[in-house]
Order: C-alpha cells, then structure tokens, then sequence
C-alpha cells in the first residue's frame, strides 16, 4: 500500500518555551558533598578551565584540584562564618615530560547564598 506524503507549512505558534543554559556557572554539588556540603555547590567555568589538566599532566590532576579547592572554600565558610570570603589557591603543575613543576595561584571568592554557594575566580563575581 502505498501513501502520498502532503506538508503542512501553516504557521503556527511554538509551544516551545525558550530554554536558556547557564553557561557560566557549573554544578559539582556531587564532588561538594564528599568535602561536607548541605547545599548545591555551582563553580564558574573560568575557574574550571584553569583547574584543567594541561596535556603533559596526569588526567585526574583536574578532579584533585577541583576537590582541593572544594574543601578549602567549605573549611573557610566553616572556619569564620561568613557569607562570602576571598583566598588564594595554590597548586602544583607537574610536566610529566620534564619532570618539573610549576607553581600556580588563583585567588578565588566564595559566596553562600540562599539557594546555593558559589565558588569562581574574582572577576567571575
């Protein structure tokens, strides 16, 4: 049996709401709970890409990072309570080439707020 294929191009309205992604901020509410987070933890994508592995470092260099980053930001709201704190973060690049190290520093804010807490570098606030 064979079927004739018609199109409609009658304009019609979108029941489609727009969907608009936050680009800019990044939910780690997953690894935030391993360091003693209650609330959902967001980090700027900034401070992603500068946590990221370069291509001569270990692959999981990224994810201690982030982690260490996590657990001082937790023990500084923890350690003053307060809303909102600022401090540098330090860490080590390792070439597996070479076999060097460098040191890098960001310094980084982090922000609770009613609904979640907010970790990125200064410019991201």
């Amino acid at each position: 049996m064979q079927m004739q294929l018609t199109l409609d191009f009658t304009p019609r309205p979108s029941n489609l709401k727009a969907i608009i992604k936050n680009t800019t901020w990044m939910n780690v509410s997953d690894v935030a709970r391993g360091v003693g987070f209650m609330m959902p933890v967001e980090v700027s994508v900034t401070l992603s890409d500068a946590l990221e592995a370069l291509q001569s470092e270990d692959a999981d260099s990224y994810d201690q990072r982030l982690y260490d980053a996590l657990w001082l930001a937790h023990h500084y709201l923890s350690l003053d309570q307060l809303q909102s704190f600022t401090f540098t973060f330090d860490f080590l690049r390792e070439d597996l080439l070479s076999g060097k190290f460098t040191e890098a520093s960001l310094r980084l804010r982090v922000e609770a707020q009613k609904q979640a807490v907010l970790l990125g570098l200064m410019q991201d606030f």
